[in-house]
């Protein structure tokens, strides 16, 4: 996809001639991004990846269909998929008969299937929808994709619509966290026996810490997804750091603790400076953004008035 949007954000004069009145504009806009309205009329989207049909959904728009809609539901969360929308298969391998039966008019993929475009295009015309780009900064790029997509499917307007909105609920989650402290924080997740995952400078999170002005505690190498597996150990290298745990799939953090050795070690619990969000999409796009930055306003004061 090419980019046309010269300057993506959106001024005061945008987000009112967005709808969004003063109230938003002051920081109390309620977050509901999901189903923001939509042309009942627009094209008949298949949405063959978890990243692409997060965004198509929270344009307002209902696709055709979406892959492995169960897990999407548990491990990216939101928007939710509507009732009407059916399961495509795998986000690898999606079923190619029951789309064809379903007559698109456009596919939307993630870059992990480009491999099957020749296929696909016997269906009807592919566009690829990418957040991350060797170089590039995840958001910055999510957001020009998005733009891009809903010129493709005609939904312009509504998308200026939702990234003003966006940006008036990042700017009320960065007052949320004001004053919490110069502290940095580990952003982590799948944590198993004595290793973690965790996310770096080219990570999607790294642009929402850099918007509410907090440090990241990893500085290292990580990979084209923004993140690297690492010892648990390396996790003490920052004495003072928060531990922030993004995901769910812990079920039981409190045994987890109690039970891994080496957890036991690290600072940042001795000391209780945890925080545990939901699940996170890690190779989302704005969407996924919002979610991270909206849960971490949310919990972070409240931990470090709690816990220090």
């Amino acid at each position: 996809m090419s980019t046309f949007v010269s300057d993506y954000r959106l001024s005061r004069r945008a987000l009112l001639k967005a709808g969004i009145g003063g109230a938003a504009l002051a920081g109390g806009l309620p977050m509901a991004f999901a189903q923001v309205g939509g042309s009942p009329s627009g094209p008949r989207v298949a949405a063959l990846g978890w990243a692409c049909a997060q965004t198509i959904l929270a344009l307002g728009m209902v696709p055709l269909v979406v892959p492995e809609i169960e897990r999407y539901g548990r491990l990216v969360v939101e928007p939710a998929v509507p009732s009407s929308v059916q399961e495509i298969g795998l986000r690898s391998e999606p079923n190619l008969e029951l789309l064809q039966s379903l007559t698109p008019d456009i596919i939307i993929i993630d870059p992990s299937i480009t491999a099957a475009m020749p296929r696909l295009k016997l269906v009807a015309p592919v566009e690829v929808f990418t957040i991350f780009k060797p170089g590039g900064h995840p958001l910055d790029t999510a957001r020009r994709s998005t733009m891009e997509l809903a010129k493709r499917l005609g939904i312009r307007a509504a998308c200026e619509a939702y990234l003003a909105r966006f940006d008036v609920a990042m700017a009320g989650y960065r007052e949320q966290v004001r004053g919490r402290g110069g502290k940095p924080l580990y952003l982590v997740s799948e944590i198993a026996r004595n290793r973690a995952l965790v996310f770096g400078p080219n990570s999607l999170y790294q642009e929402v810490l850099n918007e509410f002005g907090l440090k990241n505690a990893w500085t290292g190498q990580s990979g084209p997804w923004g993140h690297t597996s690492v010892g648990l150990e390396v996790l003490a290298a920052v004495p003072d750091a928060r531990l922030v745990l993004l995901s769910s799939r812990v079920a039981d953090v409190e045994a987890l603790l109690k039970t891994g050795p080496v957890l036991q070690t690290l600072p940042s619990l001795r000391s209780g400076r945890l925080t545990v969000l939901g699940n996170q999409f890690f190779y989302g796009g704005v969407p996924a953004a919002e979610r991270f930055a909206r849960l971490l306003a949310e919990r972070l004061p409240q931990d470090n008035n709690e816990q220090g």
